[in-house]
């Protein structure tokens, strides 16, 4: 079977009116493309401002219950102080009431 004339590697000749089209669908694309990325970068930056305000959230709760926890323990020790005055008060009544004197009785609390 004879050869073909001409280049096997010959180019095929393309309307411009194709090569316009081809452009066109490509910068539409890339149009596309952009306006996704911008959507997709304004969502991140609003999840940015979002876990910011989340954060100072958590340390503002942080430092109020730091607070509440000191009022707490505050508050623990002037309860236990006020049961250990009743507790003396009724120990010394008790020992005053049995005619006891008050060297006897500061000797007794001493221990």
């Amino acid at each position: 079977m004879p050869r073909p004339k001409g280049s096997k590697n010959k180019k095929s000749i393309q309307n411009v009116s194709q090569v316009e089209e081809k452009i066109a669908a490509q910068l539409e694309a890339k149009k596309a493309l952009e306006t996704e990325q911008a959507e997709i970068l304004a969502a991140i930056e609003g999840q940015k401002q979002l876990l910011k305000a989340n954060k100072k959230a958590i340390r503002a709760a942080d430092k109020a219950l730091v607070e509440l926890e000191a009022k707490k323990a505050e508050a623990a020790a002037i309860a236990d102080a006020a049961a250990q005055k009743v507790e003396i008060e009724k120990v010394v009544t008790k020992l005053v009431s049995s005619g006891r004197s008050a060297d006897e009785i500061l000797e007794m609390l001493k221990k």
